[in-house]
Parts: structure tokens; C-alpha cells; sequence
């Protein structure tokens, strides 16, 4: 099930950005709201997957509210749908996934909406991994990143750290065309956590750093913008 948040002061414009919704993707759950207070309230007691927000609102705008939601949530994707077209640059420092612009509604919709859920739905993908504990499973968008130790590797992930036996070449190859990056030959980075890539360091959310070989520096950064500019373009 894909949760999303659509808020708009246009109660024509929420039901038809619901309905595309609806049209791909049908194992999803819709909750509509007419102003940023409602959804800020909502957001505190349940997740969604996917917010769609206008900027020009009345009370608390669409900036304001996709700054709020970031405090508490990083990860959720924010979609605004706007004639703001003024605010785009601005309002990438809120890891914005795309902008509609309402002059353009029917064709960037639909485009968004597509990539959108294919996005989501392969984020629900899964792994199992082998702990002292027991099998369990892992989703791969809350893997942050893996390091090797000796013959082992260690599962960073948004929710723990986890000790498995296999090699960092074998989860390299599981998550190959999975947004992973190995920028060490220690290290395999998933590209949605990465902030910056320096010299020698790449800077992850939460002030994590991982280091970045010097042959790997290159490299690093040409996947880095190919697969942002997948999920931006």
C-alpha cells in the first residue's frame, strides 16, 4: 500500500491530482487536505510515501509546510504543484522529488505521477540478510550504506546496524542498478543519502561521512548525477 498527501486550497485541483494518482497506481491509499495545518497535524501520526503540495496556500504556504514535514521527515517524497515557478531553485533545499507546474498540468502530471510510483514501488523492494539473530528482511531504500571488515560486511540502515557474513562484492553485485555507488572498495553508498561528495569524503544526511577513494572520485560523481537527474530531469 503507497500512501500519499495531496494538499491544495483548490478542491478541483486535489481531486485531479487524485485521480491521475489513482489511474497508476491501485494499491493506494489517498488523503486529501484543503490547507497546511490539516496535513502538518496528520503527518505526525502516520507516514506517507508521497506529498503533493501547492506553494501559494492560505495560513501556512507550501514552503513553510515542506520545511515542518523535513524536520520530522527526511525521506518522504515532496512533490510541489505550483505557478510559483519563481521558488524552484529555493525550494530544492527540501530534496524536492519534481515540480508541476499547474500551466502544464495534464502533460507534467501524468509524467510525474509515472515516475513517481514506479519510484515507490521499487522502494518497497526488499532483501533478506543472515544475522546472529536469524533471517530477516530489509527494505533496500532504508539501506544507507554497506562497509566492509575483513570477510564481513555492515548494513547501515535507517532503522540499525546489522553484522552479515558476506562479502561487500556479493551485495555490490544484489544491488547492481539499485542506486548503490561503491566509492571505496570498502564502501557501497546508496545514492539517495548522499548530501555532497568531496575530496576525499562523501558527506551523508545525519553528518555521516564514508570515505571516497581518489580513483573512485570520478566515477563516484558521474553515477551521482545520472542517477539524480533520473528521478529530477
Amino acid at each position: 500500500m503507497i500512501r500519499f498527501a495531496v494538499c491544495d486550497d483548490d478542491s478541483i485541483m486535489v481531486d485531479c491530482i487524485s485521480d491521475k494518482l489513482r489511474e497508476n497506481c491501485s494499491d493506494c491509499e489517498i488523503n486529501k487536505y484543503a490547507d497546511g495545518e490539516s496535513l502538518l497535524a496528520d503527518s505526525y501520526r502516520q507516514l506517507f510515501d508521497a506529498i503533493f503540495l501547492d506553494i501559494d496556500m492560505p495560513g501556512m504556504n507550501g514552503m513553510e509546510l515542506a520545511e515542518k514535514i523535513r524536520e520530522d521527515n527526511k525521506y518522504v517524497k515532496i512533490i510541489f504543484v505550483t505557478n510559483k515557478e519563481e521558488f524552484v531553485y529555493a525550494a530544492y533545499k527540501y530534496s524536492v522529488f519534481r515540480f508541476v507546474r499547474k500551466s502544464f498540468l495534464e502533460q507534467e502530471l501524468s509524467e510525474v505521477v509515472v515516475d513517481l510510483c514506479d519510484t515507490l514501488k521499487s522502494e518497497k523492494e526488499y532483501i533478506s540478510i543472515g544475522t546472529a539473530s536469524g533471517m530477516m528482511e530489509i527494505k533496500i531504500c532504508d539501506i544507507m550504506y554497506i562497509e566492509s571488515q575483513a570477510h564481513k560486511s555492515i548494513i547501515n540502515t535507517v532503522n540499525g546496524v546489522f553484522e552479515v557474513g558476506k562479502k561487500i562484492s556479493e551485495y555490490e553485485r544484489l544491488l547492481e542498478n539499485k542506486g548503490f555507488i561503491r566509492t571505496h572498495k570498502g564502501y557501497l553508498v546508496n545514492f539517495i543519502y548522499i548530501y555532497s561528495v568531496g575530496h576525499t569524503d562523501v558527506n551523508l544526511t545525519d553528518e555521516i561521512k564514508v570515505p571516497l577513494s581518489r580513483n573512485k572520485i570520478k566515477e563516484t560523481k558521474t553515477k551521482l548525477q545520472i542517477l539524480t537527474r533520473s528521478i529530477k530531469a
